[in-house]
């Protein structure tokens, strides 16, 4: 899944279960497992950090979960 600022911003219009899930399945095609993790009751400060997301951002974030996958650190 390429995600970038666009990719974002659908996402933040989905509805707050339909948002967690998404989230829950894009960390684990990253290799982080957040199933028994659950939805937070206030969805806010999540769409809050989404919504300030730039293209940069989200690269380093990709770089960062690549990281993660190869090193489990």
């Amino acid at each position: 899944m390429k995600i970038d600022k666009n990719t974002v911003d659908r996402l933040l219009r989905q509805n707050d279960d339909q948002l967690w899930r998404t989230v829950q399945m894009i960390a684990a095609q990253g290799g982080v497992n957040l199933a028994g993790v659950s939805r937070p009751r206030d969805m806010t400060k999540l769409r809050s950090a989404l919504s300030t997301l730039t293209d940069g951002d989200i690269k380093r974030a990709m770089e960062i979960v690549d990281s993660y996958k190869r090193t489990g650190k």
